[in-house]
């Protein structure tokens, strides 16, 4: 071999050698990350890519997982054959949170006995069991992905379909890691005796699903409110409470007790003056008649079916931003001036200055207008007293725990009374979260702004069409 044949030998081979180690270290180095990123918890390796973020979890989620300081399994009861792996993925959501909670899979064909332990129940796949020191909770897979009857999605598919979808899975397992971790759980009791509503099956799932405990209450032949009460609800009574139930309300209340008090359009405060006595001892009056709102911004479809303003408190901080409430039906509330020092009292829900109340004669609204001014739907009492703090929540339209009320602000009326709840029974954390609708949100715009967006579309945006081709036109004719 000649000296330029073995130079030429010599710089292949050293090539070839150079290629060969960048090739080993460029795969050792891609292991090596392979390794790291597989390491990673999954909330930053795996994309929510669904279209409305169902398996993304709310910073109300992740506060709370990130306080839990005990040893949490969450069991997946499902097989190969059968499993959801978006679901999986969400549960891992979960586990990368919070080193504390684990995910274990438990096939139940191979352990048919497994579920039998917590519940004597039959279990649909993809079903989930949390368990904790504490308690456990079973979430069945109907209660992560819901099935409701919805009459509005009936009329608009022309009865073809009445059923709606959503995804529940954040408040189920969230709910379900609150429920098996916390020390104690609140007990909200419904006063009965009055002619109270029923509260809706809807509103007492969330409630139960929040891990509120719900119980009926008869003052009647008690001595006092029991000690374990965290809420004393009176839901649309029809009938006064007695002179008996209002003391035992009253030094319930001064002993730090909490009283969530919602009242029909039809109140009448002469007709009811124990249970008029005990609300005006917390600065609340109410106004009789149907409040109207004058401004049809503020009014969805009817003066009575009314969007209003959102105001400043611990109840409504989270929400005013992002959620809607829909009040209908509600007569006027007052914030009295001039009460004692120690009590405060807060609007949460206001109609605008151009409301005012309308007359009610043998069930018809007569749409009489009066004084217009600011009429609160929904007002919170507080004060400082020996027990703790005593608190009292006034909603003038009972109608807003309506299904189809709730139904119109996509889940906002339920939200919001939730907030309410949470707030009288002094929880660390509110752990009730919207579900996410599977089906396109109605859109709730005001009759103000429907008639802009009228305009606009039938005729600002046709004018400037016309006046621009007409402009166009004209400049080419000069040319």
């Amino acid at each position: 071999m000649n000296r330029e044949n073995k130079k030429f030998f010599n710089q292949q081979t050293k090539a070839g050698t150079y290629t060969a180690v960048m090739t080993v270290v460029l795969l050792a180095v891609l292991v090596v990350v392979n390794l790291l990123v597989g390491a990673l918890p999954s909330q930053y390796t795996i994309i929510d890519t669904s279209a409305l973020d169902l398996y993304t979890l709310s910073e109300t989620s992740e506060r709370s997982v990130a306080n839990i300081d005990e040893p949490i399994t969450i069991y997946y009861i499902t097989n190969a054959s059968v499993e959801d792996v978006q679901l999986t993925t969400f549960l891992e959501r979960y586990t990368s949170l919070n080193t504390q909670i684990k995910l274990k899979k438990i096939d139940p064909t191979t352990n048919p006995t497994f579920v039998t332990q917590y519940t004597d129940a039959q279990l649909n796949n993809n079903s989930v069991i949390v368990e904790g020191e504490k308690r456990f909770k079973v979430v069945d897979y109907t209660e992560i992905y819901v099935e409701e009857f919805d009459y509005y999605t009936y009329l608009m598919s022309g009865g073809a379909s009445g059923y709606s979808y959503s995804f529940a899975g954040e408040n189920a397992i969230t709910g379900a890691l609150d429920f098996v971790t916390t020390d104690k759980l609140p007990t909200l009791y419904t006063l009965m005796g009055h002619g109270e509503s029923s509260l809706p099956e809807n509103f007492t799932k969330q409630l139960t699903d929040s891990n509120i405990a719900i119980e009926s209450l008869s003052l009647l032949t008690l001595d006092a409110v029991p000690e374990d009460a965290s809420c004393v609800m009176i839901f649309a009574p029809t009938g006064d409470i007695s002179t008996h139930e209002k003391d035992l309300l009253l030094a319930y209340m001064e002993e730090g007790g909490h009283l969530f008090l919602l009242t029909e359009y039809t109140y009448d405060a002469v007709l009811m003056p124990n249970l008029s006595a005990l609300t005006d001892h917390y600065g609340m009056t109410a106004d009789m008649g149907v409040v109207m709102e004058g401004n049809s911004r503020a009014y969805y479809q009817v003066p009575y079916y009314i969007i209003p303003t959102i105001g400043s408190h611990e109840i409504t901080d989270d929400l005013a931003n992002s959620t809607y409430a829909f009040v209908i039906l509600a007569h006027g509330l007052t914030a009295q001036e001039n009460v004692r020092s120690s009590l405060s009292v807060t609007p949460l829900l206001t109609t605008t200055d151009s409301a005012f109340l309308s007359v009610v004669e043998n069930g018809t609204i007569k749409g009489d207008g009066g004084e217009s001014r600011s009429y609160a739907l929904a007002l919170a009492a507080e004060e400082e007293v020996e027990g703790g703090e005593a608190k009292l929540v006034w909603v003038s339209g009972a109608q807003m725990l309506s299904d189809n009320t709730n139904q119109i602000v996509s889940g906002g009326n339920y939200a919001y009374l939730q907030s309410m709840i949470d707030w009288m029974c002094e929880r660390e954390q509110v752990v009730t979260l919207p579900s996410v609708t599977l089906e396109d949100p109605m859109l709730i715009v005001s009759d103000g702004a429907a008639n802009i967006f009228g305009t606009i579309l039938t005729a600002a945006i046709p004018l400037v069409i016309i006046v621009g081709g007409l402009f166009y036109w004209l400049r080419r004719r000069r040319k």
